[in-house]
Protein backbone atom coordinates (compact mmCIF):
# COMPACT_ATOMS: atom_id res chain seq x y z
CA UNK A 1 0.00 0.00 0.00
CA UNK A 2 1.23 3.28 -0.89
CA UNK A 3 2.07 6.18 1.53
CA UNK A 4 -0.95 8.36 0.97
CA UNK A 5 -3.53 5.32 1.70
CA UNK A 6 -1.36 4.02 4.20
CA UNK A 7 -1.09 7.07 6.46
CA UNK A 8 -4.88 7.27 6.89
CA UNK A 9 -4.91 3.20 7.81
CA UNK A 10 -2.52 3.83 10.18
CA UNK A 11 -4.16 6.85 11.80
CA UNK A 12 -7.85 5.36 11.95
CA UNK A 13 -6.15 1.81 13.64
CA UNK A 14 -5.10 4.17 16.18
CA UNK A 15 -8.57 6.25 17.24
CA UNK A 16 -10.33 2.99 16.67
CA UNK A 17 -8.40 1.11 19.91
CA UNK A 18 -8.49 0.97 23.38
CA UNK A 19 -5.27 2.20 23.78
CA UNK A 20 -5.40 5.53 22.58
CA UNK A 21 -7.70 6.12 25.52
CA UNK A 22 -5.08 7.01 27.99
CA UNK A 23 -3.31 9.65 25.73
CA UNK A 24 -6.32 11.25 25.25
CA UNK A 25 -6.92 11.68 29.11
CA UNK A 26 -5.81 14.89 30.72
CA UNK A 27 -6.25 13.14 33.96
CA UNK A 28 -6.90 9.21 35.33
CA UNK A 29 -10.92 9.65 35.62
CA UNK A 30 -11.22 11.06 32.09
CA UNK A 31 -13.28 9.06 30.05
CA UNK A 32 -13.82 5.97 32.20
CA UNK A 33 -17.55 6.38 32.10
CA UNK A 34 -19.85 5.24 28.96
CA UNK A 35 -20.47 8.84 27.93
CA UNK A 36 -22.67 10.10 24.45
CA UNK A 37 -19.38 11.69 23.06
CA UNK A 38 -16.80 9.95 23.20
CA UNK A 39 -12.69 10.62 22.65
CA UNK A 40 -12.75 9.49 19.19
CA UNK A 41 -16.13 11.54 18.41
CA UNK A 42 -14.09 14.50 19.87
CA UNK A 43 -10.92 13.67 17.16
CA UNK A 44 -13.16 13.51 13.93
CA UNK A 45 -15.24 16.60 15.47
CA UNK A 46 -11.73 18.53 15.14
CA UNK A 47 -10.83 16.66 11.73
CA UNK A 48 -14.32 17.84 10.37
CA UNK A 49 -13.93 20.95 11.74
CA UNK A 50 -14.73 23.68 8.65
CA UNK A 51 -14.44 27.20 10.41
CA UNK A 52 -18.16 27.73 10.94
CA UNK A 53 -19.71 28.54 14.60
CA UNK A 54 -19.77 25.75 17.08
CA UNK A 55 -23.47 25.13 16.83
CA UNK A 56 -22.89 24.87 12.89
CA UNK A 57 -20.17 22.91 13.28
CA UNK A 58 -22.17 20.45 15.79
CA UNK A 59 -24.95 20.47 13.52
CA UNK A 60 -22.80 19.29 10.69
CA UNK A 61 -20.95 16.49 12.79
CA UNK A 62 -23.93 15.13 14.10
CA UNK A 63 -25.61 14.83 10.22
CA UNK A 64 -22.74 12.52 9.64
CA UNK A 65 -21.76 10.65 12.68
CA UNK A 66 -25.47 10.33 14.19
CA UNK A 67 -24.81 11.84 17.97
CA UNK A 68 -27.52 13.51 18.64
CA UNK A 69 -28.97 15.84 20.87
CA UNK A 70 -25.51 17.18 21.71
CA UNK A 71 -25.26 20.77 22.97
CA UNK A 72 -22.75 23.18 23.03
CA UNK A 73 -21.75 22.80 26.50
CA UNK A 74 -21.58 19.36 26.47
CA UNK A 75 -19.07 19.38 23.60
CA UNK A 76 -16.91 21.40 25.40
CA UNK A 77 -17.11 19.76 28.45
CA UNK A 78 -15.98 16.56 27.34
CA UNK A 79 -13.45 18.91 25.04
CA UNK A 80 -11.87 19.89 28.33
CA UNK A 81 -11.32 16.06 29.02
CA UNK A 82 -8.92 15.43 26.08
CA UNK A 83 -5.29 16.42 25.83
CA UNK A 84 -4.08 18.30 22.50
CA UNK A 85 -1.15 15.59 22.90
CA UNK A 86 -3.26 13.38 21.66
CA UNK A 87 -3.11 15.13 18.14
CA UNK A 88 0.45 15.36 18.62
CA UNK A 89 0.63 11.40 18.82
CA UNK A 90 -1.49 10.98 15.90
CA UNK A 91 0.98 12.90 14.23
CA UNK A 92 4.13 11.36 14.76
CA UNK A 93 2.68 7.78 14.25
CA UNK A 94 1.86 9.64 10.62
CA UNK A 95 5.56 10.94 10.36
CA UNK A 96 7.19 7.69 11.44
CA UNK A 97 5.50 6.11 8.87
CA UNK A 98 6.89 7.92 5.90
CA UNK A 99 10.19 8.21 7.25
CA UNK A 100 10.97 4.63 8.27
CA UNK A 101 8.48 2.12 6.19
CA UNK A 102 8.17 4.78 3.13
CA UNK A 103 11.93 5.95 2.68
CA UNK A 104 12.16 5.46 -0.94
CA UNK A 105 9.42 8.11 -1.04
CA UNK A 106 10.89 10.73 0.74
CA UNK A 107 12.96 13.83 -0.97
CA UNK A 108 16.16 14.56 0.29
CA UNK A 109 18.87 17.26 -0.73
CA UNK A 110 22.18 15.25 -0.73
CA UNK A 111 20.86 12.92 1.71
CA UNK A 112 19.58 15.21 3.70
CA UNK A 113 15.91 16.31 4.79
CA UNK A 114 15.71 20.10 4.96
CA UNK A 115 13.82 21.07 8.29
CA UNK A 116 13.04 24.98 7.90
CA UNK A 117 11.74 26.38 11.27
CA UNK A 118 9.94 29.44 11.81
CA UNK A 119 7.31 31.10 13.63
CA UNK A 120 4.26 32.71 13.47
CA UNK A 121 1.11 34.75 15.12
CA UNK A 122 -2.12 33.36 15.39
CA UNK A 123 -5.17 35.12 16.03
CA UNK A 124 -7.33 33.43 19.24
CA UNK A 125 -10.70 34.78 20.56
CA UNK A 126 -9.97 38.05 21.35
CA UNK A 127 -11.22 37.84 25.03
CA UNK A 128 -9.81 39.07 27.80
CA UNK A 129 -8.86 36.27 29.45
CA UNK A 130 -7.13 35.32 26.25
CA UNK A 131 -5.12 38.58 26.25
CA UNK A 132 -3.66 38.10 30.21
CA UNK A 133 -3.11 34.44 29.35
CA UNK A 134 -0.85 34.46 26.17
CA UNK A 135 -0.36 38.18 24.95
CA UNK A 136 2.17 38.46 28.50
CA UNK A 137 3.76 41.71 28.62
CA UNK A 138 3.12 42.92 24.51
CA UNK A 139 0.14 44.95 25.03
CA UNK A 140 -1.80 43.85 22.12
CA UNK A 141 -5.64 44.54 21.12
CA UNK A 142 -6.01 41.24 19.57
CA UNK A 143 -5.32 38.22 21.48
CA UNK A 144 -1.95 36.33 19.87
CA UNK A 145 -0.22 33.02 20.45
CA UNK A 146 2.91 32.19 18.92
CA UNK A 147 3.11 28.96 16.45
CA UNK A 148 6.17 27.18 15.82
CA UNK A 149 6.82 25.04 12.88
CA UNK A 150 9.46 22.55 11.95
CA UNK A 151 9.09 21.89 8.31
CA UNK A 152 10.07 19.76 5.94
CA UNK A 153 10.09 21.91 2.77
CA UNK A 154 10.91 19.27 0.16
CA UNK A 155 8.21 16.99 1.31
CA UNK A 156 6.08 19.39 2.66
CA UNK A 157 5.01 17.91 5.91
CA UNK A 158 5.17 20.04 9.21
CA UNK A 159 7.66 17.79 11.64
CA UNK A 160 7.14 19.32 15.16
CA UNK A 161 4.13 22.25 15.97
CA UNK A 162 4.55 24.19 19.16
CA UNK A 163 1.80 26.59 20.32
CA UNK A 164 3.40 29.05 23.02
CA UNK A 165 2.47 32.77 24.65
CA UNK A 166 3.22 35.64 21.85
CA UNK A 167 6.71 36.58 23.61
CA UNK A 168 8.10 33.31 23.78
CA UNK A 169 11.27 33.19 22.45
CA UNK A 170 11.74 31.45 19.37
CA UNK A 171 15.09 30.11 20.10
CA UNK A 172 13.93 28.31 22.86
CA UNK A 173 11.04 26.61 20.62
CA UNK A 174 13.77 25.65 17.91
CA UNK A 175 15.72 24.08 20.62
CA UNK A 176 12.37 22.25 21.36
CA UNK A 177 11.33 21.10 18.20
CA UNK A 178 15.02 19.47 17.72
CA UNK A 179 14.91 17.96 20.73
CA UNK A 180 11.40 16.57 20.43
CA UNK A 181 12.51 14.85 16.91
CA UNK A 182 15.50 13.39 18.12
CA UNK A 183 13.67 11.68 20.97
CA UNK A 184 10.91 10.03 18.88
CA UNK A 185 12.84 9.47 16.05
CA UNK A 186 10.52 11.29 13.76
CA UNK A 187 13.12 11.05 10.87
CA UNK A 188 14.36 7.36 11.04
CA UNK A 189 17.74 7.05 10.16
CA UNK A 190 17.53 10.08 7.84
CA UNK A 191 20.34 13.24 9.27
CA UNK A 192 19.05 16.49 8.38
CA UNK A 193 19.52 20.07 7.49
CA UNK A 194 18.08 22.79 9.56
CA UNK A 195 17.21 26.61 8.38
CA UNK A 196 15.83 29.44 9.77
CA UNK A 197 15.47 33.20 9.47
CA UNK A 198 17.81 35.36 11.81
CA UNK A 199 15.32 35.72 14.66
CA UNK A 200 17.59 32.66 15.53
CA UNK A 201 21.18 33.76 16.01
CA UNK A 202 21.85 31.73 19.02
CA UNK A 203 25.61 31.29 20.13
CA UNK A 204 24.09 28.89 22.31
CA UNK A 205 22.42 27.24 19.59
CA UNK A 206 25.54 26.92 16.95
CA UNK A 207 28.18 25.61 19.65
CA UNK A 208 25.93 23.03 20.64
CA UNK A 209 25.05 21.97 16.71
CA UNK A 210 28.91 21.98 15.95
CA UNK A 211 29.56 19.99 19.11
CA UNK A 212 27.19 17.82 18.56
CA UNK A 213 28.07 17.31 14.55
CA UNK A 214 24.28 18.66 13.30
CA UNK A 215 24.02 21.06 10.57
CA UNK A 216 22.17 24.21 9.93
CA UNK A 217 22.00 27.16 7.64
CA UNK A 218 21.28 30.13 9.88
CA UNK A 219 20.58 33.64 7.96
CA UNK A 220 21.98 36.38 10.32
CA UNK A 221 21.34 40.29 9.92
CA UNK A 222 24.09 42.32 8.25
CA UNK A 223 24.63 44.18 11.62
CA UNK A 224 24.98 40.70 13.37
CA UNK A 225 29.21 40.00 14.17
CA UNK A 226 30.01 42.87 12.16
CA UNK A 227 33.36 43.19 13.81
CA UNK A 228 33.77 39.68 12.08
CA UNK A 229 31.94 40.19 9.22
CA UNK A 230 33.87 42.96 8.05
CA UNK A 231 36.97 41.36 8.65
CA UNK A 232 35.99 38.70 5.36
CA UNK A 233 38.28 39.21 2.18
CA UNK A 234 35.31 36.84 -0.01
CA UNK A 235 31.68 36.06 -0.55
CA UNK A 236 32.11 32.42 1.37
CA UNK A 237 34.42 31.65 4.41
CA UNK A 238 35.61 30.83 8.01
CA UNK A 239 34.73 33.64 10.94
CA UNK A 240 35.74 33.21 14.28
CA UNK A 241 33.24 34.33 16.93
CA UNK A 242 35.37 35.16 20.12
CA UNK A 243 34.42 36.63 23.71
CA UNK A 244 32.91 39.83 24.37
CA UNK A 245 31.34 40.60 27.27
CA UNK A 246 28.40 41.94 26.03
CA UNK A 247 27.74 38.91 23.75
CA UNK A 248 29.13 36.59 25.93
CA UNK A 249 27.23 37.90 29.27
CA UNK A 250 24.16 36.48 28.46
CA UNK A 251 25.55 32.60 28.57
CA UNK A 252 26.80 32.68 31.87
CA UNK A 253 23.18 31.67 33.43
CA UNK A 254 21.88 29.78 30.45
CA UNK A 255 24.94 27.82 29.03
CA UNK A 256 27.57 28.01 31.48
CA UNK A 257 30.08 26.01 29.48
CA UNK A 258 29.42 28.04 26.58
CA UNK A 259 30.32 30.76 28.59
CA UNK A 260 34.02 29.23 29.87
CA UNK A 261 34.31 28.41 26.24
CA UNK A 262 34.65 31.90 25.37
CA UNK A 263 36.02 33.05 28.31
CA UNK A 264 39.13 30.62 28.12
CA UNK A 265 39.90 32.69 24.68
CA UNK A 266 37.82 29.40 22.32
CA UNK A 267 36.32 31.05 19.24
CA UNK A 268 33.74 29.54 17.76
CA UNK A 269 34.48 28.91 13.88
CA UNK A 270 31.30 29.11 11.37
CA UNK A 271 31.07 29.68 8.09
CA UNK A 272 29.87 33.05 6.40
CA UNK A 273 28.49 33.10 3.21
CA UNK A 274 27.30 36.58 1.96
CA UNK A 275 24.48 36.19 -0.69
CA UNK A 276 23.73 39.21 -3.08
CA UNK A 277 19.91 39.64 -3.93
CA UNK A 278 18.64 40.80 -6.66
CA UNK A 279 17.56 44.25 -5.39
CA UNK A 280 21.51 44.84 -4.67
CA UNK A 281 20.73 43.79 -0.85
CA UNK A 282 23.20 41.31 1.05
CA UNK A 283 22.26 38.79 3.33
CA UNK A 284 24.41 36.58 5.77
CA UNK A 285 23.89 33.16 6.27
CA UNK A 286 26.18 30.72 8.84
CA UNK A 287 26.08 27.37 8.47
CA UNK A 288 28.72 24.12 9.41
CA UNK A 289 28.19 22.42 5.74
CA UNK A 290 31.41 22.04 4.52
CA UNK A 291 32.52 23.62 1.33
CA UNK A 292 33.60 20.59 0.11
CA UNK A 293 30.49 19.23 -0.04
CA UNK A 294 28.06 21.95 -0.43
CA UNK A 295 29.62 24.48 -2.44
CA UNK A 296 28.52 28.29 -2.39
CA UNK A 297 25.70 28.27 -4.84
CA UNK A 298 24.37 25.45 -3.26
CA UNK A 299 23.75 27.34 -0.33
CA UNK A 300 22.00 30.00 -1.63
CA UNK A 301 19.68 27.32 -2.87
CA UNK A 302 19.26 25.88 0.48
CA UNK A 303 18.69 28.58 1.79
CA UNK A 304 16.27 29.93 -0.76
CA UNK A 305 14.04 26.47 0.27
CA UNK A 306 13.30 27.91 3.22
CA UNK A 307 11.02 30.38 1.83
CA UNK A 308 8.45 27.51 1.40
CA UNK A 309 7.37 27.15 5.37
CA UNK A 310 6.03 30.43 4.89
CA UNK A 311 3.99 28.81 2.16
CA UNK A 312 2.62 26.36 4.12
CA UNK A 313 1.69 29.27 6.72
CA UNK A 314 -0.25 31.50 3.71
CA UNK A 315 -2.14 27.57 3.19
CA UNK A 316 -2.64 26.99 6.57
CA UNK A 317 -4.41 30.33 7.20
CA UNK A 318 -5.99 31.06 3.99
CA UNK A 319 -7.27 27.77 2.71
CA UNK A 320 -7.47 25.65 6.54
CA UNK A 321 -8.74 28.09 7.99
CA UNK A 322 -6.54 27.28 11.01
CA UNK A 323 -7.32 30.75 12.81
CA UNK A 324 -11.05 29.79 12.96
CA UNK A 325 -10.10 28.84 17.13
CA UNK A 326 -13.59 27.69 19.27
CA UNK A 327 -11.73 29.31 22.01
CA UNK A 328 -10.12 31.04 24.32
CA UNK A 329 -9.12 28.50 26.76
CA UNK A 330 -5.42 26.93 25.76
CA UNK A 331 -6.45 23.30 26.08
CA UNK A 332 -9.35 23.78 22.97
CA UNK A 333 -6.88 26.09 21.18
CA UNK A 334 -4.42 23.61 20.94
CA UNK A 335 -6.77 21.15 19.90
CA UNK A 336 -7.78 23.32 17.09
CA UNK A 337 -4.25 24.13 15.59
CA UNK A 338 -3.04 20.53 16.55
CA UNK A 339 -5.67 18.47 14.66
CA UNK A 340 -5.79 20.91 11.76
CA UNK A 341 -1.98 20.77 11.11
CA UNK A 342 -2.77 16.60 11.31
CA UNK A 343 -5.17 17.00 8.38
CA UNK A 344 -3.16 19.45 5.85
CA UNK A 345 -0.04 16.18 6.39
CA UNK A 346 -2.90 13.78 5.54
CA UNK A 347 -3.74 16.11 2.69
CA UNK A 348 -0.32 16.37 2.07
CA UNK A 349 0.51 12.60 1.65
CA UNK A 350 -2.43 12.81 -1.59
CA UNK A 351 -0.90 16.23 -2.95
CA UNK A 352 2.94 14.85 -3.18
CA UNK A 353 1.27 11.63 -4.92
CA UNK A 354 -0.65 13.92 -7.25
CA UNK A 355 1.09 16.63 -8.21
CA UNK A 356 4.04 13.82 -9.46
CA UNK A 357 1.72 11.81 -11.37
CA UNK A 358 0.23 15.02 -13.27
CA UNK A 359 3.43 16.31 -13.99
CA UNK A 360 4.25 13.22 -16.05
CA UNK A 361 1.82 14.71 -18.97
CA UNK A 362 3.34 17.44 -21.03
CA UNK A 363 2.05 20.82 -20.26
CA UNK A 364 3.88 24.10 -21.60
CA UNK A 365 4.44 25.44 -17.23
CA UNK A 366 5.26 22.53 -14.31
CA UNK A 367 1.72 22.11 -12.47
CA UNK A 368 0.52 21.30 -9.07
CA UNK A 369 -3.03 20.17 -7.90
CA UNK A 370 -4.67 23.27 -6.71
CA UNK A 371 -4.17 22.86 -2.96
CA UNK A 372 -7.01 25.17 -1.77
CA UNK A 373 -9.81 22.64 -4.01
CA UNK A 374 -8.00 19.47 -2.06
CA UNK A 375 -8.73 20.88 1.24
CA UNK A 376 -11.91 21.51 0.52
CA UNK A 377 -12.56 17.88 -1.11
CA UNK A 378 -10.76 16.07 1.71
CA UNK A 379 -13.19 17.98 4.05
CA UNK A 380 -16.00 16.90 2.27
CA UNK A 381 -14.68 12.90 2.41
CA UNK A 382 -11.99 12.37 5.26
CA UNK A 383 -14.36 11.87 8.19
CA UNK A 384 -16.56 9.48 6.05
CA UNK A 385 -13.23 7.42 5.23
CA UNK A 386 -12.46 7.15 9.52
CA UNK A 387 -16.03 5.97 10.09
CA UNK A 388 -16.12 3.37 7.56
CA UNK A 389 -15.21 -0.01 8.63
CA UNK A 390 -15.23 -1.53 5.45
CA UNK A 391 -12.15 -1.82 3.59
CA UNK A 392 -13.45 -2.28 0.11
CA UNK A 393 -15.30 0.91 0.68
CA UNK A 394 -13.17 3.07 2.39
CA UNK A 395 -10.51 2.40 -0.61
CA UNK A 396 -13.53 3.38 -2.95
CA UNK A 397 -13.70 6.59 -0.90
CA UNK A 398 -9.97 7.25 -1.46
CA UNK A 399 -10.54 6.65 -4.94
CA UNK A 400 -13.62 8.95 -5.65
CA UNK A 401 -11.76 12.04 -3.50
CA UNK A 402 -7.98 11.31 -5.71
CA UNK A 403 -9.98 11.51 -8.93
CA UNK A 404 -11.76 14.87 -7.82
CA UNK A 405 -8.51 16.21 -6.64
CA UNK A 406 -6.80 15.09 -9.84
CA UNK A 407 -9.31 17.34 -11.82
CA UNK A 408 -7.92 20.97 -10.40
CA UNK A 409 -4.48 21.64 -11.39
CA UNK A 410 -3.57 25.13 -11.55
CA UNK A 411 0.27 26.40 -13.58
CA UNK A 412 3.19 26.96 -11.67
CA UNK A 413 5.18 29.59 -13.78
CA UNK A 414 8.65 30.12 -13.56
CA UNK A 415 10.77 33.44 -12.81
CA UNK A 416 8.27 35.04 -10.68
CA UNK A 417 10.04 37.44 -8.38
CA UNK A 418 7.05 40.59 -7.41
CA UNK A 419 4.29 39.72 -5.67
CA UNK A 420 0.70 39.71 -7.17
CA UNK A 421 -0.30 42.78 -6.18
CA UNK A 422 -4.10 43.34 -4.55
CA UNK A 423 -6.25 45.25 -2.87
CA UNK A 424 -5.57 45.38 0.95
CA UNK A 425 -8.70 46.07 1.92
CA UNK A 426 -10.72 43.04 0.04
CA UNK A 427 -9.79 39.90 2.07
CA UNK A 428 -12.33 37.58 -0.08
CA UNK A 429 -10.89 37.64 -3.36
CA UNK A 430 -12.73 36.39 -6.63
CA UNK A 431 -10.19 33.99 -7.17
CA UNK A 432 -9.73 33.14 -3.63
CA UNK A 433 -13.22 31.53 -2.51
CA UNK A 434 -13.52 29.18 0.12
CA UNK A 435 -14.00 25.92 -0.38
CA UNK A 436 -15.70 24.84 2.69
Amino acid sequence: MDYKKEVVEKIKEEIDSNKLIAKCRINEKDFIRNRKVTPKDIILYEFNKRGLSTKMEIINFNNINDVREISSPGLFKQREKLNPEVFVYLQQVALKNFYIDHVNEVKTYKGYVLKAVDGSDYEIPNTKRAREKFNGNQQQQCARVTVSTCYDVLNKYSIDTIVESYDYSETEMLVEHEKTIKEKELLGSFKSITMADRNYKSLSYFYNKIKNNEKFIIRIASSCYKSETEKMKSSDEIIEIGYEYNRARYYKNSDPELYEYLKNGNTIKLRCVKIQLDTGEMEYVLTNLEINEFPTEEIKELYNLRWKIEVNYKHLKNNVKIECITSSKELLIKQDIYSQVLVTNILQAFLNDGDKIVNEYKYKNKVKINGNMAIGLLKNTLIYIFLENNLDKRSELFDKFYEAMMKFIVPIKPGRKNPRRTNPKNRYHINQRKTF
